[in-house]
């Protein structure tokens, strides 16, 4: 092992030459700890010791030069000196730390490591987010960990350092495995009731296929219930998937109107387009954008007595903006007024509260619009979904 100065002056030891990604190359231990003991007494250490993650200080050759103490219990270790000096993979127990001479950064598997690509960020002055997933070096058979792996520079006096957070999302990640298992099963299944229905039907004489439409509707509540959270957690999660399409604005509100009358149970409210409304050609997301104005229509009948009208409608401006809108004639109550988009807020009972929250995500995330209402005594309660031109 051969010795050389550092840019800094400091000592450095030379690893094994072979490295398929980061250089292998590090700090000896005595320089280390000088410098672990520069940030010890900085007001840095201090703030970053209340800090509720996990965070570490790396030098320019990626080796720890602080962590607070959740971070050293995350990794199984009873004091801080105990990984002074070792790179983030090492003290972490990554399986491939170990694989080559130099270390941490320095294997084929590390070219595609989260957290080195964070680090190499951190070092050429930028932050950056990256998931990182490790398998550990245990006694158990196999334990890996899920990180989300957070970085930016840092300069403790000549020093050129990298701030590293890095949060346990294990949990998270299972539950979005869970998710997208239970919705793929649970609409496979829906999908077989619905094949079941169809064979039933065709076998029935006519009288008796009116009730049978009673479970074809049910049926196809369960579909949207599923399929509206599905889409919500996944424009949350903002991993949806634009589709853009062309549609006309008056094709789209007789569609919607005709798909609500099953939602308008007895006694029955009137649902209408308004014969004003115009056919304006829009290019957009036909799926999100009926999701959205379905919950409007749902919130309106819901909302109306019998015979009161639910009516849909649209207007465009001379900038080619459109807002599709839902009227009906109750008015909301202040509190409800003010609270209507808080992430939670439900007047329906406990387990609700998503629907006006999602439509306004849904418009931003996916459409680069916005929903917005006014609800007034004497005009009845309003709400649009405003799309740009």
């Amino acid at each position: 092992m051969r010795r050389r100065n550092s840019p800094t002056g400091q000592s450095m030891q030379e690893e094994a030459t072979t490295t398929y990604f980061l250089p292998a190359e590090r700090l000896g231990q005595d320089a280390i700890n000088r410098i672990a003991k520069e940030i010890a007494v900085s007001p840095a250490a201090l703030s970053l010791a209340l800090v509720p993650l996990a965070v570490t200080i790396l030098n320019d050759t990626r080796q720890i030069v602080y962590a607070n103490m959740r971070f050293v219990r995350m990794v199984g270790a009873k004091a801080q000196e105990e990984i002074l000096g070792k790179r983030l993979g090492e003290a972490l127990g990554c399986a491939h730390s170990v694989e080559l001479p130099g270390g941490c950064g320095t294997t084929r598997f590390c070219l595609y490591c989260g957290a080195a690509k964070a680090i190499v960020k951190g070092l050429e002055g930028e932050s950056a987010t990256q998931e990182c997933s490790i398998d550990r070096l245990t006694p158990a058979p196999l334990e890996a960990l899920n990180l989300q792996v957070w970085t930016a520079p840092m300069q403790q006096g000549q020093h050129q350092l990298v701030l590293s957070s890095a949060l346990d999302i294990a949990h998270e990640k299972a539950l979005r495995n869970f998710e997208r298992l239970f919705f793929h099963d649970i609409l496979n299944a829906v999908s077989g009731i619905k094949g079941i229905h169809d064979l039933i039907a065709l076998e029935l004489p006519e009288n008796q296929v009116q009730d049978l439409d009673l479970l074809r509707r049910a049926i196809n509540d369960i579909q949207d219930i599923v399929e509206t959270q599905k889409d919500f957690l996944t424009v949350e999660a903002r991993e949806y998937q634009h589709v853009r399409t062309r549609l006309d604005t008056l094709e789209l509100l007789h569609y919607l109107a005709a798909y609500c009358q099953s939602f308008n149970h007895e006694p029955k409210r009137v649902l209408c387009v308004d014969p004003e409304a115009p056919s304006i050609d829009v290019s957009s997301d036909a799926r999100i954008i009926q999701r959205i104005m379905v919950n409007m229509v749902k919130n309106a009948l819901e909302a109306s007595g019998p015979g009161e009208s639910v009516t849909l409608g649209c207007e465009g401006d001379e900038a080619g903006d459109v807002a599709f809108w839902v009227h009906n004639p109750a008015v909301m109550p202040e509190e409800t007024r003010m609270r209507l988009f808080q992430r939670g807020f439900t007047t329906k009972g406990v387990g609700r509260g998503f629907g006006a929250y999602g439509m306004r995500l849904f418009a931003r995330e996916c459409l680069d619009g916005d929903v917005d209402f006014s609800s007034r005594p004497g005009e009845g309660t309003r709400f649009f979904l405003r799309l740009p031109g």
